[in-house]
């Protein structure tokens, strides 16, 4: 009789950079271990590709974001199916016209080789909303469908409800594969216990994949009382970009994974390993850190900030020069939770929820100005139950609606549903742009950004990074810093080398 068997996804390059490197992740940095990665026998690596990553990598990077998707097309190989996290229409704008939305995506899977998109199925995304176009636009493309249901603690969400979803999900929209999905790293090992037999109940054989982040230290538990109780995989990271705030490391999870009897489905630990040595080559290099288990903070169940959202938050509180007001921030996000009805803690909401914290503790007065997103929350544009709308404070909400800009993003979402649900004119757009000969990846990185004026700072080639396997080039970078060195004379056979510096 065959032991049980859990598969190992990896999600290191996606939301370990995401969560602890505040999405900071160059494209030489994956060209250093992608090739390593891919024989490491994971059955899914998740793929930082989708409009949002795009914008980052122009905007900070300086690089575009299509060479990233070939990149992962042409170098990932042996894996079983490399995926594309597929969010849909905000992270491309919200209002699209789904032509955009479509060849974006046609695009980005094409690009890769992906063959398995995802869907989170939260404040924005719920389920009459956009899955009754979004997810026959995916089948359409052959891809498969793995919604994630994510998870978060309120009294509204109790196990009929999360066991309500999945029934949904698989008679529905004939999901492939579900994620369990703890961005706040909130599960409990009591609640496992009852949370995924309900949904197992209901997914009925459809396989079920744990991703949850170390916010809350119980993480480890949690992914141990998962793989007793069944859960088909596992989302992990190679250090230094596992534990912390982001995922369980593979090495942690492939031990518990043999002291609970399971086979699992890494067959080349020396490639880890590897990975993980110019991992650690990298951060050192750039001043990245490495991923810690947390002590203990209760208060993680309060503010249910996302492990991919809290690195991003304290980088841009230090980029505001309010670094040190980081407790106020988060003390501030429990009672705006808490005014707009318990939504989701999720992107968007999570960043909408957050962003306004960090206003309120900067000006010092609650509510002082309002982010227009936070408006259209309070309109239901980012959503209805899931968003927190019908629970939200009377009198809070009847501020956000008084607002000045309130008729105004009112009659812009009206205007906004009229674009999605039409299909649009991509030629029209192309002519508007003057890119009616542009390549479709060249037009669509012009439609992204709004314009040229940051494409034109992407600066060609790229950084390289060692992979320790140039010794040579090692050996020049320590002897320019080695100022008492002034030549160096090498041979080997006929080959002969000189190093000279003044």
């Amino acid at each position: 009789m065959s032991k049980k068997k859990v598969n190992f996804y990896d999600t290191t390059l996606r939301d370990g950079v995401q969560s602890l490197w505040a999405m900071f992740f160059k494209y030489g940095m994956h060209v250093a271990v992608i090739d390593e990665m891919d024989k490491a026998g994971y059955n899914f690596i998740e793929l930082p590709v989708n409009a949002m990553n795009g914008k980052m990598q122009v905007r900070f990077l300086k690089e575009n974001p299509w060479d990233y998707a070939h990149l992962f097309g042409e170098r990932i190989k042996k894996t079983k199916k490399s995926q594309v996290l597929m969010e849909c229409l905000d992270l491309l704008d919200y209002g699209e016209p789904r032509s955009i939305v479509r060849l974006y995506y046609q695009l980005a899977f094409r690009a890769t080789g992906a063959t398995r998109f995802f869907y989170m199925i939260n404040t924005r995304n719920e389920l009459d909303r956009h899955c009754p176009w979004v997810v026959p636009m995916g089948r359409e493309m052959g891809l498969e469908f793995e919604p994630c249901l994510c998870y978060y603690p309120s009294p509204r969400t109790t196990d009929e409800y999360y066991a309500g979803v999945t029934k949904r999900l698989v008679e529905e929209y004939k999901a492939d594969a579900i994620w369990l999905k703890d961005a706040g790293g909130l599960l409990t090992v009591e609640r496992i216990k009852t949370l995924l037999p309900a949904i197992q109940k209901e997914a009925k054989g459809v396989p079920i994949t744990l991703h949850t982040h170390g916010m809350s230290t119980n993480q480890g538990r949690v992914v141990v009382e998962a793989m007793a109780l069944g859960v088909d995989g596992v989302h992990t990271c190679i250090p230094p970009l596992a534990s912390g705030s982001s995922h369980v490391s593979i090495y942690n999870a492939m031990h518990n994974a043999k002291v609970l009897g399971l086979e699992h489905n890494i067959t080349d630990v020396e490639a880890l390993e590897e990975v993980e040595r110019r991992l650690n080559r990298i951060a050192k290099e750039e001043s990245l850190p490495a991923g810690v288990p947390l002590e203990y903070d209760h208060g993680v169940y309060s503010h249910q900030i996302p492990g991919g959202v809290i690195s991003n938050l304290r980088e841009q509180l230090g980029q505001l020069g309010i670094g040190d007001k980081l407790d106020e921030v988060l003390d501030e996000v429990v009672q705006i939770i808490a005014d707009m009805g318990d939504p989701i803690m999720i992107t968007p909401a999570s960043q909408f929820i957050v962003s306004q914290a960090a206003i309120n503790v900067a000006t010092g007065e609650r509510y002082k100005e309002i982010l227009d997103s936070i408006i259209e929350t309070a309109l239901g544009v980012w959503g209805w139950e899931d968003a927190g709308v019908p629970w939200m404070d009377p009198n809070v909400k009847d501020r956000f609606l008084s607002h000045p800009n309130a008729k105004i993003l009112k009659e812009q979402y009206e205007k906004k549903k009229e674009v999605m649900a039409s299909e649009g004119d991509l030629k029209k757009l192309r002519s508007g742009y003057g890119m009616t000969n542009a390549s479709d990846e060249d037009f669509m990185l012009y439609h992204i950004m709004k314009g040229d004026t940051e494409i034109k700072q992407i600066v060609k080639p790229y950084k390289s990074y060692s992979t320790g396997r140039e010794p040579l080039v090692q050996l020049l970078k320590k002897l320019s810093k080695d100022h008492d060195i002034s030549r160096l004379q090498m041979q080997k056979g006929k080959n002969f080398f000189e190093f000279r510096q003044k």
